[in-house]
């Protein structure tokens, strides 16, 4: 049956409308990520600077867990479940009524919390089983003494309680982003990246295990993320106190979105975890290899990938809740072309540069040439996988908005199983280099399921505009990269590498290199989201 001829009028009008909103909260949103993610890359380059790779590796391998927590029970269920779901709150109850159900919701998630983290400090003590067991798939003894083992216990014993603090914090995202308050969440991060710096510089040498000076960080940085955040949901939505009160139907709603997201959310935590579990069996300087390339890669994923994925969630649901399933459709097309026109250049980028970029940002101090070697080369396979994590990130916000959290689900659990299976089998013959390129695999298989299935079980995404947009996107992006190679391969020549006047000189004279290509490139082949993108600039001006 058709849609009305007024419907479908409104629908024209409206995607553009609310296309240009997610353009608009996708920057604000990129802008203050931005700036925690330069935060972290300062925090990772005095980390890499002030701590031995030893101590470093094993306080980055026990701070992964409760991250990987944060990131499947906080942010993850917040996107994925409480948005939609505090969004339809907001709009069909009182102001009062909807700060009684984030009230029930806020009380319902911090006693889980507070459970799983005691519970998760009793189980700390198995991990040196755990790690002996991969033993029959590395094909090599652990390298760490028993002793060893018992400090990164206790580290990650102490790092562990850092997920209540978190997931207190991003709780209060869900109303924040509702009232399209973006900035808050996206540069609250930074003030734990700064508390780690302060911390490294203070406290390094009152240990005989520096990675202690960065657990107080994490201690002292995450009381202060959960103040700043819940201050500013306080200032927008009014007092909240807590409710327990599982009458309300956004509770019962919430609940029954929570655990299928949940676990579509664990599949990549999952693997990050495996990942972490065999690194650290081949040593810590293998963690802090996989962890720097990661955090490379993690750089423009969360600025450009997660921004759009975001800022696009909010629209969806709308549109979803408004049975407007063209607009629907419009801004999936929307979200995926520009997720793929912002990480394409930057995966193409990371490739060519991964060891210019590496030596400038890190090799000094504690951080040697051997350091800069292992991470290049882990980089290698891990960029690879930029545009893929991008892109699921973008097509599973098309179905949370649906309410539809099994498919994802499906996929993100056959993607986990394909990524250990993988690990298992690469980790003997490529070592550490295996694990990067198993997690790229695993999210390319992902996102082209997400896709086949969104396409043909959801609602018709594949266009011959859209591959148009993408084809034209990859040529700029590859022709980039080859000017790119020969920019830097000159530079370099010419001015040489020894210091690192001559490194930041060759490294910005690249990316010049890139940005002039990458432009003139679009311009030329007249892709779409280039002039969205100028004609935005423009109007600021």
């Amino acid at each position: 049956m058709g849609l009305p001829l007024e419907d479908t009028a409104q629908q024209k009008q409206a995607a553009p409308g609310e296309e240009a909103s997610i353009t608009r909260f996708a920057a604000i949103f990129a802008g203050g990520t931005m700036i925690s993610r330069f935060a972290g890359l300062v925090r990772d380059i005095v980390f890499a600077h002030t701590i031995p790779a030893v101590p470093l590796g094993s306080f980055l391998f026990a701070f992964s867990l409760p991250n990987m927590l944060r990131d499947m029970l906080g942010e993850g269920a917040v996107n994925a479940a409480l948005v939609p779901v505090l969004s339809k709150a907001h709009a069909s109850s009182s102001e009062e009524e909807y700060r009684k159900a984030v009230s029930s919701l806020m009380t319902l998630m911090l006693g889980f919390f507070l459970i799983l983290t005691a519970a998760g400090i009793l189980v700390m003590p198995l991990a040196p089983a755990v790690l002996s067991s991969l033993r029959t798939f590395t094909g090599k003894e652990l390298p760490q003494s028993a002793e060893e083992l018992q400090e990164t216990v206790r580290l990650m014993q102490w790092t562990f309680p850092y997920l209540l603090f978190i997931g207190a914090a991003v709780f209060a995202m869900a109303p924040l982003f509702i009232a399209r308050r973006y900035s808050t969440p996206s540069w609250s991060p930074a003030l734990l990246n700064f508390t780690f710096i302060g911390c490294a510089f203070l406290f390094r040498n009152q240990f005989s295990n520096p990675a202690w000076a960065l657990v107080i960080g994490v201690w002292i940085g995450g009381l202060i993320q959960f103040i700043v955040l819940w201050v500013d949901m306080f200032l927008h939505i009014g007092p909240v106190f807590p409710t327990f009160n599982l009458h309300y139907s956004a509770v019962s709603s919430a609940l029954w979105l929570l655990f299928p997201v949940i676990l579509g959310q664990a599949a990549g935590e999952v693997n990050k975890l495996v990942d972490r579990f065999f690194a650290l069996s081949l040593g810590e300087d293998t963690v802090l290899a996989l962890y720097i390339s990661n955090r490379l890669v993690q750089f423009p994923l969360s600025i450009f990938g997660i921004s759009v994925a975001v800022a696009i969630l909010p629209a969806l649901s709308k549109a979803y809740a408004l049975n407007r399933d063209k607009e629907q459709c419009t801004l999936m097309t929307s979200g995926i072309r520009q997720a793929f026109f912002l990480t394409a250049p930057a995966t193409a980028c990371l490739i060519v540069l991964r060891k210019p970029v590496i030596r400038l940002l890190f090799q000094r101090g504690e951080f040697g040439e051997t350091g800069t070697e292992m991470a290049a080369s882990a980089l290698l396979y891990a960029a690879m996988g930029l545009v893929f994590f991008s892109l699921v990130k973008v097509m599973v916000q098309g179905f949370y908005a649906r309410h539809n959290t099994k498919i994802p689900v499906i996929i993100a659990s056959f993607s986990m199983l394909l990524n250990i299976v993988l690990n298992a089998l690469l980790v003997g013959p490529m070592g550490y280099q295996g694990l990067a390129f198993a997690t790229t695999i695993s999210y390319a298989v992902n996102f082209s399921l997400l896709f086949f299935c969104y396409n043909f079980l959801v609602q018709k995404l594949l266009s011959p505009a859209l591959m148009l947009s993408l084809i034209k996107i990859s040529a700029a992006s590859v022709l980039m990269s080859f000017c790119v190679w020969y920019a830097h391969n000159s530079l370099e020549s010419w001015l040489g590498i020894t210091s690192m006047i001559q490194r930041l000189v060759t490294f910005t004279g690249a990316c010049a290199t890139a940005a002039l290509v990458y432009t003139f490139s679009c311009f030329f082949l007249r892709i779409d989201e280039f002039a969205a993108l100028g004609r935005r600039l423009l109007r600021r001006k």
